[in-house]
């Protein structure tokens, strides 16, 4: 009591200058009708202010499940093109519904990278789906704007991607025109040009033809788009072009990926190898 009296006696002119300033700040905005229109306008100015500020703090925090939804919906997306893209190539005009599951030779699902080199001569990437994800080795990996690499590694949880921009990759790829199709590596310089390789001599190229994945492979669909053909030569004595391609996909600045999985791919693979 002693200690709240002391605090009045010191602060009490204080208390009652700001109780009164309060009291007349009511009367003035409550019996003048402009003061009350001014004060009703503010009042709403900084609720929408303070209302907008919460709002996107909670959009923010919501940002990273919005964001795995839209990679779910885009996989699905990318699923019907694909399968459409592969069913039309082989059937004509045939009638593709997804419904139709005979139909669906490849699935997607997405996937996040959580670590990756670009940089040194054999490239890959972590990524944040495992064997629980049904994700196993020599599955394709691609992101919106082309191929990405190969599984090699999977754990439970994570799997490891050896990136096109290794030694060991090799990509069978063709010219989109007119269906010439040769291997696609890394030379090993720089990270937005690959080379095509063992093109025939006969075959036709222009600069800016689009290079895309070939469907000669049980791990990557036909027709997803790879890059353009930026320049190519014959080394002399050679029987086969040697074509520079700029990708479209830049691997510094990717963030999310796709898992491409080839539902016939051991069907195919085991017919193969009976036949070797």
């Amino acid at each position: 009591m002693r200690n709240l009296l002391l605090l009045i006696a010191k602060y009490g002119s204080t208390i009652t200058l700001l109780f009164l300033e309060v009291i007349c700040f009511y009367i003035i905005i409550n019996y003048n009708q402009s003061q009350k229109e001014i004060w009703g306008h503010s009042a709403g100015l900084f609720s929408g202010y303070v209302n907008n500020q919460v709002q996107d703090a909670s959009d923010y925090f919501k940002l990273q499940s919005l964001n795995d939804s839209l990679l779910v919906e885009n996989s699905k997306l990318l699923s019907t093109i694909i399968n459409y893209r592969v069913n039309s190539k082989e059937n004509g005009f045939r009638i593709f519904e997804t419904q139709d599951s005979s139909l669906l030779k490849y699935t997607f699902a997405p996937a996040r990278i959580i670590n990756k080199t670009i940089n040194l001569r054999n490239n890959h990437i972590t990524i944040n789906k495992g064997i629980k994800d049904s994700v196993t080795v020599g599955m394709g990996v691609v992101s919106k704007n082309g191929i990405v690499g190969i599984v090699k590694n999977v754990s439970e949880n994570y799997a490891v991607v050896m990136t096109i921009l290794h030694h060991q990759s090799k990509i069978s790829a063709a010219i989109k025109n007119n269906d010439f199709h040769g291997t696609l590596v890394w030379p090993g310089e720089d990270t937005r040009i690959m080379n095509l390789m063992t093109l025939p001599r006969h075959a036709e190229i222009t600069r800016g033809d689009t290079i895309l994945t070939s469907g000669y492979s049980t791990i990557f669909p036909y027709g997803i788009e790879i890059g353009t053909i930026k320049d190519f030569k014959i080394e002399g004595g050679e029987d086969s072009f040697s074509i520079d391609v700029e990708l479209f996909n830049d691997l510094a600045k990717m963030t999310h990926v796709y898992l491409v999985k080839n539902i016939g791919q051991v069907e195919q693979e085991v017919l193969e190898i009976d036949n070797e």
